[in-house]
């Protein structure tokens, strides 16, 4: 009797193992949920940064639609428009105007004779200077009708009743010479003297 109760003690603690804190070794499949949980997070990552990146897409795409419209084709008319427009641009940069400078009479003494001449003077000057121009002759005309007046009065007479000179060269480019000094260089293109006529005084 004594034996049998010994071998059942013997049997019941080799049943009983130890249960230490973390010595056994763990138990199969204890570990792998947790595994798999995280490794089904980490293939869904992708897929989730893929659908945030195509909906901002598509935030933007709807900004610039809205915001921007949609852009409108060019047709052949528009074209033509704006090449006419380019056209009428340039053509307005080589135009060209008449402005009058003075028209008065201006003696001359210079061959011991008195003659009046009676003068009309123009001068041709591109359009995007013509209201420079006026406004320079407005504002010194007083000045203007003394450079001319002088000049004629120094000048020869031969030239200016056109026997050596039927162009007036020498006047226009006198009185040229002055305007430019006044108005500016470049400004004015030419002179033009259609009247330029003498009478007599001196009988």
């Amino acid at each position: 009797m004594g034996l049998i109760w010994a071998g059942k003690g013997m049997a019941e603690k080799s049943d009983k193992k130890p249960d230490s804190g973390g010595g056994g070794a763990p138990r199969p499949g204890a570990a792998a949920p947790v595994e798999e949980k995280k490794a089904g997070l980490l293939s869904k990552t992708p897929v989730l940064l893929t659908g945030v990146m195509l909906v901002e897409a598509l935030v933007i795409i709807g900004a610039f639609a809205v915001f921007h419209g949609k852009p409108q084709p060019a047709t052949a008319a528009d074209l033509v428009a704006e090449a006419e427009k380019a056209g009428e641009k340039g053509a307005d940069k080589k135009k060209t105007v008449e402005v009058q400078v003075v028209e008065f009479k201006a003696p001359n003494k210079a061959n011991g004779r008195t003659f009046l001449y009676d003068v009309s003077i123009y001068v041709i000057t591109k359009a995007e200077f013509e209201q420079r121009v006026k406004d320079t002759f407005k504002d010194k005309g007083a000045l203007i009708q003394d450079r001319i007046r002088t000049i004629i009065a120094e000048s020869d007479p031969e030239k200016l009743g056109g026997g050596s000179e039927p162009g007036l060269e020498t006047l226009r480019r006198q009185v040229k010479y002055q305007l430019d000094e006044i108005v500016g260089d470049g400004v004015i293109d030419e002179v033009l003297v259609p009247r330029c006529i003498p009478f007599r005084t001196d009988y």
